[in-house]
This record gives structure tokens, sequence and C-alpha cells, in this order.
């Protein structure tokens, strides 16, 4: 069965310019990792955490940008880009969290 695409969430709040920053460095990351075929599907969406705050408090975001893999938060902070393939590529996994 092959394993499903990885699922990406930023979470964003108006005005905030680390948040879009976030989403291209994901975006960038991710187009990499395509075009190396390491990853080459996965699913990339941006939360407006006003809209989702629900959601965004349910998996323990409390500052903005978060970066969510898989449903579950793995970076309360702008990460760079190698923590961010690397996340991406261990699917999350434990310790991967930056501190706020």
């Amino acid at each position: 069965m092959p394993e499903q695409q990885p699922r990406i969430e930023i979470f964003s709040a108006p005005g905030c310019g680390r948040c879009g920053r976030a989403m291209q460095l994901a975006q960038q990351v991710l187009a990499e990792l395509a075009q190396e075929a390491l990853v080459p599907h996965a699913s990339l969406r941006l939360v407006n955490v006003v809209e989702e705050l629900d959601y965004a408090v349910s998996l323990g975001l409390r500052a903005t940008p978060g970066i969510a893999i898989d449903g579950v938060l793995v970076f309360t902070a702008l990460p760079d880009r190698t923590a961010l393939r690397e996340a991406i590529l261990g699917r999350g996994g434990a310790g991967a969290e930056t501190p706020a």
C-alpha cells in the first residue's frame, strides 16, 4: 500500500510577516523534495488561526507561525530550511519542535 502524502499546515495570523516567510519556505522545501523525487506529492495548507482557533489550540499552538506535519505541531517558530526538510522527510517526529 503506498504511503500517504505528507500534510503540511502553516498556522498564520493576519499581519504576521514571519507566517508569510514560513509559507514561502515550505513551498520551496516541498518543491526541492519533489524535484529530488523524495516527496513527490504533499498537501500544503495555510491555516488562519483567527478562523480556526479551536483547531490551532487543540494542537498546542500558542504563537504564530506554527508548522504541523500530519496533524502534529512540529515547529512553534520559523524553522530553518534544513530543519523543515528533515522534519518533512521524517514526517515530524519527536524532538523536532523549535521553542518559541
